[in-house]
């Protein structure tokens, strides 16, 4: 995968998770890439992405469940006091 690319889906990762764009994300070439003021290699990025991805799961589950569990609760008969 480009350079380019993987930055791309970095900060499209970054910005799902934070609502925010990161604050730096720059091509050194050679392999290596800068990230909010980080130096690390192309494929220390794509770990650090599928890290975020998996927060973005854990995130969207979590809103699932509370809609889950709010739909019982509205569709649970109430008895008239």
């Amino acid at each position: 995968m480009e350079s380019q690319e993987i930055l791309s889906n970095y900060s499209q990762a970054y910005h799902s998770l934070y609502q925010r764009q990161p604050a730096e994300v720059r091509d050194l070439g050679g392999g290596w890439v800068l990230v909010n003021g980080a130096r690390m290699t192309t494929e220390e990025l794509e770990d650090l992405t599928g890290q975020l991805h998996k927060e973005i799961n854990k995130m969207r589950a979590s809103k699932r469940n509370v809609v889950r569990k709010l739909l019982k609760w509205f569709s649970t008969p109430r008895s008239e006091a």
